[in-house]
């Protein structure tokens, strides 16, 4: 289902002019059309010349995409923002999209636009099923998966095929950031948690394009109600968002932003608000209905609907402390250790 406040049917063809650029929780697991020809105006959608079958939910088109620039393109599929840039000898794709159907229009229509090169890398941002719950359409594959090292055994365990022939990928568990270099393209990916404690950023010096997973959703309300969501970490990461000055934000959900300024400056005020709402409410210790209804009384208004606001507030709530550190689960393997066999019985 879409988001609780998704864009207007068709929201993402009002999509705002792309500037010229420089030259260069529940986790993951368990029709065509064709794009503007290359002299296409930066930024314009193109107009499909076939309607595919929709798969999303009803009166939102399948997808949409538009270019960033000669090799880097992004676009909505069902309801989540996928990216592929076409780095010389393969393609990077960064998010999978929600569903099977999903990914299969972005293959599609990777296919298309890379005149057919392979897919050698993916980045997943961060392991939601909203926007990632289509990587399962990719395998086989003998590409490279970057996640977050806090994701490295659950996403390896999943991949893991047992057998000759068979392809699978390569799993990298990115702890701080790493650089893919190919031909003269390249991009850095590294860790920013804050929406979950493993989400992971693209960058591309090049095109001045920043991938950020849901840390900051232009035009919809940040959603916090993952056990793993740190307010004062996402506050961090906003600040290092604006420390790359992006031409460009592409999330996972929403509109991709220009001006960056106002996007970052508006989730940086609705996480403090939460932020301070809910440290108040833990010095008074409060019952969930007075911070809820203390939340509902501001009244926000379309940014953030109220039962979202009120989600968003009691799942940092139930587990912040009033000095406004949060507690973050452990993580659980997904691989059961190894048993050992008990020692020989002397004789």
């Amino acid at each position: 289902a879409a988001p609780p406040n998704a864009g207007e049917p068709g929201e993402f063809m009002k999509l705002i002019k792309i500037i010229p650029l420089p030259s260069f929780t529940s986790l993951l697991f368990v029709g065509l059309i064709s794009v503007a020809a290359t002299n296409s105006a930066p930024g314009q959608l193109a107009a499909p010349s076939q309607k595919p079958a929709n798969t999303a939910p009803q009166g939102i088109p399948a997808f949409e995409i538009a270019p960033i620039n000669s090799s880097s393109w992004y676009g909505r599929f069902g309801v989540t923002l996928c990216s592929w840039i076409d780095l010389g000898d393969g393609v990077m794709v960064i998010d999978t999209g929600a569903t099977a159907a999903d990914a299969a229009n972005l293959l599609a229509q990777i296919k298309e636009t890379t005149h057919g090169k392979p897919v050698k890398w993916i980045v997943i941002t961060h392991s939601h099923q909203d926007s990632n719950g289509g990587f399962p359409a990719f395998l086989p594959t003998d590409a490279t998966v970057f996640v977050h090292h806090k994701a490295s055994a659950m996403v390896g365990a999943a991949v893991a095929k047992p057998g000759k022939g068979i392809k699978t990928p390569t799993v990298v568990g990115v702890s701080d950031k790493v650089f893919v270099i190919s031909g003269i393209h390249g991009v850095e990916i590294g860790t920013m948690p804050g929406h979950t404690d493993s989400d992971l950023y693209a960058h591309v010096a090049e095109s001045g394009a920043l991938f950020v997973g849901d840390l900051v959703t232009p035009g919809l309300c940040p959603v916090m109600s993952d056990p793993t969501a740190d307010p004062k970490a996402w506050l961090a990461a906003l600040d290092r968002i604006e420390s790359f000055h992006p031409a460009l934000i592409i999330p996972t959900r929403g509109e991709p932003s220009q001006p960056v300024e106002t996007s970052i400056a508006t989730t940086r005020k609705y996480i403090r608000r939460i932020l301070d709402e809910v440290v108040k409410a833990k010095k008074g210790n409060y019952p969930d209905s007075r911070v809820s209804g203390e939340l509902a009384m501001q009244k926000l208004g379309d940014y953030c609907p109220s039962q979202l606001d009120a989600m968003n507030a009691l799942s940092v709530y139930h587990r912040i402390s009033a000095d406004g550190t949060v507690r973050v689960p452990e993580a659980k393997s997904p691989i059961p250790p190894a048993k050992r066999s008990a020692p020989a019985t002397k004789k």
